[in-house]
């Protein structure tokens, strides 16, 4: 071969070994994803949460609304009376009760000032029998302005009808309350009522106040709570922070409870009656309003008691709220 043909050879061979190698087929597609897709899974986890949180409010009302329609004839009479650590004892109902009335008469009281500054009407603690009498003679004057006496009265005659006084009628001596230990500064006093058509009540009145004694359940509330903020306060004094945690949680559950209470009694079964006048073993003659007031500072008192005995923020569940006019 001629050194020309030898070039034009290499020149060829060049050519050829310069030339891409064939492509490549694409690699085959991905199958596509099985079951739900992100987003998907995120929805149905969503609605399964939102289900969860349905039922568990369900659940939630329908034992609120248990709680709130129990009384003590569907739970039968309690075997003792509240031992939460000791025993609340019922008030008992004024043993002068059914005794018949007619026009004007004196109901003999014990009318005492608590710390606080009220005046209660706590006839229970009166060491001798009280009395009730027709009275037809004029009825006596108040004491005069800057006495002691005046003092218990102006308290003891805002809820009074017309025409009806409460006068103070012996001297003043100091009582320990053996139920709440608080030293009370007590004097005989009477009613002067005037056309009287009811026996006495269980409350000791004539017709016009309620009372724990009556079966009224707010009255038996503001009693309960008040007793258990007392003790709270005597077991704190003496180191036992547990007891002191359980009788304040009873107080605070009673203050949360009966707000609840009056407005399912209201709105639900239309049994509350408005403009009662109560009459309460220590906390004094209230209205509605006066009621609630006491009450929720009751309340307020029970926390901090909670709180200072060790038991943090006080949790307390329904059964515990209502259970003031659930078990008597």
């Amino acid at each position: 071969m001629t050194k020309l043909g030898t070039a034009v050879l290499a020149i060829a061979l060049a050519a050829c070994g310069s030339s891409p190698p064939p492509a490549r087929p694409p690699p085959p597609a991905a199958p596509p994803p099985s079951g739900p897709s992100q987003a998907e899974l995120a929805a149905e986890q969503d609605a399964q949460h939102r289900a969860e949180l349905t039922e568990a409010h369900h659940r939630l009302e329908a034992e609120q609304q248990d709680a709130l329609a129990k009384t003590c004839a569907e739970v039968g009479p309690p075997s003792h009376d509240r031992c939460l650590p000791s025993c609340y004892a019922t008030e008992p109902a004024d043993p002068r009760a059914t005794k018949k009335l007619a026009g004007a008469v004196e109901v003999e009281h014990l009318a005492c000032e608590a710390p606080d500054g009220s005046i209660v009407t706590a006839d229970e603690l009166a060491k001798s029998p009280l009395h009730v009498r027709p009275f037809r003679r004029r009825f006596p004057r108040e004491h005069k302005k800057g006495t002691w006496q005046q003092d218990y009265e102006v308290a003891l005659n805002q809820k009074l009808p017309r025409g009806d006084v409460v006068v103070v009628t012996g001297a003043r001596r100091d009582l320990t309350n053996p139920l709440t230990h608080e030293v009370l500064h007590c004097a005989p006093a009477a009613r002067y009522a005037r056309s009287v058509r009811h026996p006495i009540d269980r409350c000791g009145s004539v017709g016009d106040m309620t009372c724990e004694a009556a079966g009224n359940a707010a009255a038996r509330a503001i009693n309960v709570a008040h007793y258990r903020v007392q003790e709270a306060k005597r077991l704190e004094a003496a180191g036992n922070t547990n007891d002191c945690q359980q009788a304040a949680l009873e107080a605070v559950a009673v203050a949360r409870g009966l707000p609840r209470w009056r407005q399912y009694q209201k709105l639900n079964v239309q049994h509350w009656t408005d403009h009662l006048i109560y009459r309460t073993r220590f906390d004094g003659t209230l209205d509605e309003d006066a009621l609630f007031a006491a009450i929720a500072k009751l309340g307020s008192d029970a926390e901090s008691l909670y709180a200072s005995c060790g038991g943090g923020t006080a949790a307390t569940a329904v059964e515990q709220e209502q259970s003031f006019h659930a078990c008597w």
